[in-house]
Formats: C-alpha cells, sequence, structure tokens
C-alpha cells in the first residue's frame, strides 16, 4: 500500500508544471518519499559553513540554505512530514562519495566547484565565492604570502585549497613545507601548539574558525588570496528534475531581503562585509521562475 502511494506521489510529482512532464524522473525525491527523509551530508567543523553548535546541532550558511531546500522539498512532494537527518562527513572525498553512493541527498558544506568533480556529482547554483589565504599567529606571524618560504603550513589533504597552494609555491619559487591534515580542527590545534607556523584554508572558513576560537585577537589572517573557490551544494549527478528544484529554492532566496538577512548572520556579524563579487552572485542567480 505504501510504495502505491509513494509511485503515485512520485507521478504527480512529475507532472507538476515547474518540474518537467511525466517522461522525466529523479531518483533523489523517489528515494525521500520512500525513505520519509531528506538526508543532508554536511562538514562538522566548517563555520560559517556548516558546524555543529555547542548542543551539538547542525548549523551555518550552507545549512540556513538546505533546510530552504528541505522545505521545497515538502511542498514539491506534499509531505509535511518528510524530516531532515544530518549526516557529518569530513574529507572531501568522503562528501562526494556519499553522494555518489547515495548515501545523502545533498550535500550543504563548502564545497568548490571544479570540472573534475563534476565528473562524479553536479552541483547546484552558486551559493559563495571564497579564496584560500592563510592564518597565522601574531606571535609567528606570516603577515603576507611572500612570508612563506621556510615556514610549515597546514592544509586539509584532498582539497582544491592543498592543490592551489602547491601551484602557487611552485610558481613563485617558494619553498615551504605543507603538513597535509584531515580538519579544520586539526589545522587550529596545530597552529595554535606552534607546530605549524600558518593553517592555509578559504578565506570564509578561517574568518568562521577564528570568531568561533577562545582569543581571535591573537590570529592574522593574509588579505591576499591564491585561490579563487566557488562554493555550491552536491548533487546526485544526472537528477535534473531534483536540481532544478534546489535551484528554484536559491534562486527565490537570491531575489528578495533573505539572502542578505543570512549572510549578515553568517558572515556580516564576524566582520565580514559582502563583496560585490557575493552580491552579483545573488544578483545574476535570481533566475525568474
Amino acid at each position: 500500500m505504501y510504495r502505491w502511494l509513494t509511485v503515485v506521489t512520485i507521478a504527480a510529482l512529475l507532472g507538476h508544471p515547474s518540474f518537467g512532464n511525466a517522461a522525466n524522473h529523479s531518483p533523489t525525491l523517489e528515494r525521500i518519499a520512500e525513505s520519509g527523509v531528506f538526508r543532508v551530508g554536511f562538514v562538522p567543523d566548517a563555520p560559517p559553513m556548516s558546524f555543529l553548535d555547542a548542543d551539538g546541532t547542525p548549523k551555518g550558511y550552507s545549512i540556513a540554505l538546505c533546510r530552504h531546500i528541505a522545505v521545497k522539498v515538502r511542498s514539491v512532494l506534499n509531505r509535511e512530514d518528510i524530516k531532515v537527518e544530518y549526516v557529518p562527513l569530513i574529507t572531501p572525498a568522503e562528501r562526494i562519495a556519499a553522494v555518489v553512493n547515495h548515501d545523502v541527498d545533498i550535500e550543504c558544506g563548502a564545497t568548490t566547484v571544479t570540472l573534475s568533480r563534476r565528473e562524479q556529482v553536479d552541483f547546484t547554483l552558486m551559493t559563495y565565492i571564497t579564496g584560500g589565504t592563510v592564518l597565522s599567529t601574531k606571535s609567528k606571524p606570516i603577515a603576507t604570502l611572500e612570508d612563506l618560504p621556510g615556514k610549515k603550513v597546514a592544509v586539509i589533504t584532498g582539497t582544491t585549497t592543498e592543490d592551489a597552494l602547491r601551484r602557487f609555491g611552485k610558481l613563485n619559487e617558494f619553498d615551504f613545507t605543507m603538513l597535509k591534515i584531515r580538519t579544520h580542527d586539526d589545522g587550529m590545534r596545530l597552529l595554535d601548539e606552534g607546530k605549524v607556523d600558518g593553517y592555509a584554508s578559504d578565506r570564509a572558513m578561517l574568518v568562521g574558525l577564528v570568531f568561533r576560537s577562545a582569543d581571535a585577537s591573537k590570529y592574522l589572517m593574509v588579505r591576499r588570496i591564491f585561490s579563487r573557490e566557488p562554493y555550491s551544494l552536491m548533487l546526485q549527478r544526472g537528477d535534473t528534475e531534483f536540481r532544478l528544484l534546489a535551484d528554484t529554492a536559491l534562486a527565490d532566496l537570491y531575489g528578495d531581503a533573505r539572502i542578505r538577512r543570512l549572510y549578515h548572520d553568517w558572515f556580516g556579524r564576524f566582520g565580514e562585509p559582502m563583496s560585490p563579487v557575493v552580491e552579483a552572485l545573488y544578483e545574476f542567480q535570481a533566475v525568474s521562475n
């Protein structure tokens, strides 16, 4: 009986004028309808994009975007009983594998869009644009990127930041040591313990990590970036109906004042004003129905 109701629900969805015709099919939406659960992958230590608060509740900018998508999922499926389940994922490889293997329906962390990743997964509209830079302590400062030679810098393995930092060093003939680590927490711990001179990550991540630390005043962040990192949410490759649903939810959000309130909640209050690039991202992606 339940299976029959699921088929009816999906058939009704695929006949919805905003999401194609009955010939189209969404494996993701079918899984959500059958299980009654919308599974959201996230990085638990990547503030302000996604993290666990003191109570163990997932929070952050990307989490807020995915909650908006969850509202759209419930509306399209006409299922207010759909629950949201958060699945912690750490490394980029783990996050991509979880999407590919359907362990999650969407990944809402801080993933940079690349062509090689698009061979395995699809991405929504862009959600943020940042860039890689280096954090140090004022007691052992790395004030500019030109200070990198001779330093030991931690970087999360398998990230676009790792690749970009290596390319930057080679291009500029800077001789420094890269220590590969697994998590943001590892990077901050090593930096605090003086075991590395710097921690390289995306500026958005570093801003959030500094302001969640016990003493934000002890850190120094290089203002210049060595890479550009366009963020997006990862989805199952080839599921155009679900990607359309997610893009529709994001475009709707980008088109009014709500996105600016979200930005202030997760970036503005940390002293990170909205850049012209991010403002343009919202403006140009507020696609009309």
